[in-house]
């Protein structure tokens, strides 16, 4: 009886450490992976009616500080009370450059209100981006990440990705892969609640 506890103890205990080491292995593997998979959303029409769920993230904002295309430094605590869509992608992308003109369209329609769009361009030199901004006449907030640095601290390993902040500095939603201007306006409703 005893040795067949033991034998069970030491089973369990195999299985516990097996699981944990293969976690953490993984877990160390994607934050030191500095590639970027591209994600798409082929379902991205506008004429649905979009309901979205909060993820329930409930998680303080990882604060960051970057320069836009002006060399002016923004920080996202500087945004406190404010609703934060916060946007990771970059200019050879093509579901971000897809994205693009729903941002345009959903930073012309809230630009006068307590939603600041912050688009963060991650590993391109200025130049390239400032030119892909400039002749696209997008006129969003496009903050640089040239070492990719916010983009690691967020985690970022595909692109498009979104994050959605309420008014306290809290995450509140993240969706991967590109939206529409509806998607996007119905993560901003789940700011609210």
């Amino acid at each position: 009886m005893k040795k067949a506890l033991i034998a069970a103890i030491v089973a369990i205990a195999l299985i516990v450490f097996s699981v944990y080491t293969i976690y953490n292995s993984e877990s160390s593997n994607s934050k030191t992976d500095s590639s970027i998979s591209i994600t798409s959303d082929k379902n991205n029409t506008s004429n649905q009616t979009i309901e979205v769920t909060p993820n329930n993230i409930k998680t303080k904002a990882i604060d960051f500080s970057l320069k836009d295309l002006n060399d002016n430094e923004l920080s996202l605590s500087d945004l406190k009370g404010k609703k934060v869509f916060l946007n990771f992608w970059t200019t050879w992308c093509p579901p971000c450059k897809a994205e693009m003109p729903e941002i345009e369209r959903l930073y012309q329609e809230t630009k006068d209100s307590d939603l600041v769009i912050v688009s963060v361009e991650i590993g391109e030199p200025l130049n390239t981006v400032k030119s892909f901004i400039d002749s696209n006449k997008y006129n969003f907030k496009v903050l640089i990440d040239p070492d990719q640095s916010v983009a690691t601290k967020y985690n970022i390993t595909s692109i498009p990705t979104s994050y959605f902040i309420d008014k306290d500095g809290i995450i509140v939603s993240k969706h991967v892969g590109a939206m529409n201007i509806d998607q996007m306006k119905a993560y901003i409703k789940t700011l609210d609640k």
